[in-house]
């Protein structure tokens, strides 16, 4: 694992195409991620998060609320540009350095948007914390087919 430091570490990609408009789409990935994000298992305290904010703003905090109203970061907001982009730090994976997660959403028709995402400065993290990338690569496609199959059902 320790390899992929020396070498550079290719950021992780992955896009959806989903059945809504551009600002239906990012409305519903901002405002409504406890809605479709897997919180009883990918989440800082998996099983007791009953919602997840998005801060609208540069700057603004994503975090999870829990049952009893305390609050975990995942992450702060370093571009809003609705509907078309949001950038943020991931600030799950324990620091001190952050990567970072851009996602845009390109309209591809009246009633559709590609949402394209890509998870990058994995190299910022100690060869120790190198797993998390393993399971990001993995987590991903799964956490934005649950986004994806929201707008189908």
């Amino acid at each position: 694992m320790s390899s992929l430091i020396g070498t550079g570490v290719e950021p992780i990609r992955h896009a959806v195409t989903v059945e809504a408009d551009q600002a239906r789409t990012f409305g519903t990935f901002t405002r409504q991620l406890a809605t479709w994000w897997p919180i009883e298992s990918f989440a800082i305290e998996p099983g007791k998060v009953r919602d997840v904010c998005v801060e609208e703003h540069v700057g603004g905090r994503i975090y999870e609320v829990l049952n009893d109203g305390q609050e975990r970061d995942w992450g702060h907001v370093l571009r809003w540009e609705p509907p078309q982009l949001v950038t943020f730090t991931w600030e799950v994976i324990q620091g001190p350095a952050f990567t970072e997660v851009e996602l845009r959403f390109k309209p591809l028709g009246p009633a559709l948007t590609r949402v394209e995402m890509i998870h990058k400065g994995w190299e910022n993290l100690t060869p120790l914390l190198m797993d998390y990338y393993l399971a990001h690569q993995s987590g991903w496609p799964m956490i934005l087919g649950r986004f994806e199959s929201t707008f189908s059902a």
